[in-house]
């Protein structure tokens, strides 16, 4: 797991603090368009990249053995660019990365980018929603152990 900053360890457990963090979103397609925004009021430039200021909500994966929890995002439909750009990935793969920054320091992320992939897209006049998946949730082998002669000589007579 990576560590937090100092600084922004400083302001995660001080009881008051100036520090604001934000969460970075990228949607990229398959088809090479990519979307950038910051849960924030104003544009953030982190990294050479410009992150449009809108509204949006993620729940992710927990990282417990429990049943995976159904993950969801959802943005505010504010901008004519993001429905034009849920159309034209109509038959594309969707892929989000997420990360987390302080408004101070937008260049250093605290977290991430942690990567995902978007199914089941869909919008109307008011979000854009989409299923979150792990990449990890795909590429899981099922079973992860297998039971052969060669491993468990003692079950096989």
């Amino acid at each position: 797991m990576s560590r937090l900053s100092p600084d922004a360890t400083a302001a995660v457990l001080a009881p008051e603090t100036e520090k604001v963090f934000l969460h970075l979103l990228t949607i990229e397609t398959s088809g090479g368009a990519v979307l950038r925004f910051v849960d924030n009021n104003q544009n953030v430039t982190s990294r050479g990249h410009e992150y449009i200021a809108a509204g949006f909500t993620i729940i992710l994966p927990e990282q417990t053995g429990d049943a995976p929890r159904p993950c969801r995002l959802a943005i505010d439909n504010t901008d004519l660019a993001i429905f034009q750009a849920v159309k034209q990935a109509a038959e594309q793969d969707v892929f989000a990365a997420v990360c987390v920054i302080t408004a101070d320091t937008p260049d250093v992320y605290e977290r991430g980018p942690l990567e995902y992939r978007l199914r089941n897209v869909r919008a109307s006049k008011e979000t854009v929603e989409a299923e979150v998946y792990d990449f990890y949730l795909v590429d899981r082998k099922f079973p992860k152990g297998t039971y052969t002669p060669e491993d468990f000589e003692g079950l096989f007579f």
